[in-house]
């Protein structure tokens, strides 16, 4: 897949939340790219799975210990790769 790499993304899911109108946020969930890309999946998905099983009190500091803290792998252009 040339021009393409998996990123890793961080999300973030507030059970006590709903959707927000007009932001990013919707249905309680906030996503965000963690500035890491691989060049395969199989990479990506270890490292999405070893953090996603980590307690969330060693993931955050000082956030609800209602939301859940997961880790997903987004394929998306290279940086710098499509030039529009």
């Amino acid at each position: 897949m040339k021009g393409l790499v998996w990123a890793l993304y961080l999300m973030v899911q507030d059970p006590s939340a709903g959707a927000v109108a007009g932001s990013q946020t919707h249905m309680g969930q906030s996503w965000a790219y963690t500035g890491v890309s691989y060049l395969n999946q199989t990479s990506c998905k270890s490292d999405a799975a070893t953090f996603s099983k980590m307690p969330a009190r060693n993931k955050t500091d000082g956030a609800d210990q209602e939301l859940k803290i997961v880790y997903v792998c987004v394929l998306q252009p290279m940086p710098g790769h499509y030039k529009g």
